[in-house]
């Protein structure tokens, strides 16, 4: 099969595509056909990382990256009831040692892995389980719900679009902040107001939130302290959180319900993986960057 190899870290020049042989399921495995996958921050930040490192920080190393996927379930494994040939799926390679920029992945049918909603496309799937859970995971953390005012810093990246549209189906008065050439986009996502952060500085202001969720994990709790409701919380993705099947099946369900929707930026193909981790790393990419695998 095709696959991006990192033979060792560095630049994104490091990325290969290379014919590698195809995986093989075990008992209890699927083997799916990839038919896209995303490009994150963090699988930036794993290409950067000497191996070393990686195994320090509770990483599992990885000779082919990716985290997200969506695609088919071409073959299944003994023992597994609960996915069939032919099923769209979609899921993570958490703690695998391969990643999804390859044309097949072999995971765990009981991992981090579940059904496509009838009505999503491989696409609009792809960039779901990271951004979405990673968004949900820490609303619930700073107690959002019903009646709460919130500001999410970074509104317009993967995780914040996401977390714009969970905050908004749970209930909350919702503020966005993001750059200008973003706002509309912050906007259309639901958020009830949108702060540019060219021209106005949230924690300088006299308006104070329930909870303020930094997305882009670039403040801290005393730099917000002033933003923030007597007993309000700030939650930011610089806190290391394990991922979930419950998880998952929750941002499943925000799908089927209609209260999600992926961003997409930019689509590239395996072919243009370099092309993509320095899209993603210049830092201003919208929402979610894909690669498509077709065919």
């Amino acid at each position: 099969m095709r696959a991006v190899v990192l033979s060792r870290s560095g630049s994104a020049d490091r990325l290969t595509l290379a014919e590698v042989p195809k995986p093989t399921t075990r008992p209890g495995e699927i083997l799916v056909r990839i038919r896209a996958a995303s490009v994150t921050r963090g699988d930036v930040a794993l290409r950067r990382m000497p191996r070393l490192v990686t195994r320090l920080v509770g990483e599992t190393p990885k000779s082919i990256l990716g985290h997200e996927f969506a695609g088919d379930v071409e073959e299944v494994g003994g023992e597994v009831t609960s996915l069939a040939i032919g099923d769209r799926v979609f899921g993570t390679t958490t703690g695998l040692r391969q990643g999804s920029y390859a044309e097949y992945v072999a995971i765990p049918a009981r991992g981090l892995v579940t059904t496509i909603p009838a009505d999503i496309t491989y696409d609009e799937a792809a960039p779901v389980p990271v951004g979405a859970m990673t968004a949900l995971h820490f609303l619930r953390d700073g107690g959002v719900g019903s009646g709460k005012r919130v500001l999410i810093n970074g509104a317009s990246g993967s995780v914040g679009s996401f977390a714009v549209q969970i905050a908004k189906h749970l209930g909350s008065h919702v503020t966005g902040v993001s750059s200008t050439s973003n706002v509309e986009l912050v906007e259309s996502l639901g958020a009830d107001e949108v702060i540019d952060y060219t021209q106005r500085d949230f924690t300088r202001s006299d308006r104070a939130y329930d909870v303020i969720f930094d997305a882009v994990g670039k403040t801290s709790a005393r730099e917000v302290r002033r933003a923030l409701t007597e007993g309000g919380a700030f939650v930011t993705t610089q806190t290391r959180r394990d991922e979930t099947v419950e998880e998952l099946l929750a941002v499943r369900d925000l799908l089927v319900a209609g209260a999600l929707r992926a961003v997409v930026d930019k689509r590239y193909t395996l072919e243009q993986i370099a092309e993509a981790h320095r899209h993603v790393e210049q830092g201003r990419k919208r929402g979610n960057v894909l690669l498509v695998l077709r065919g």
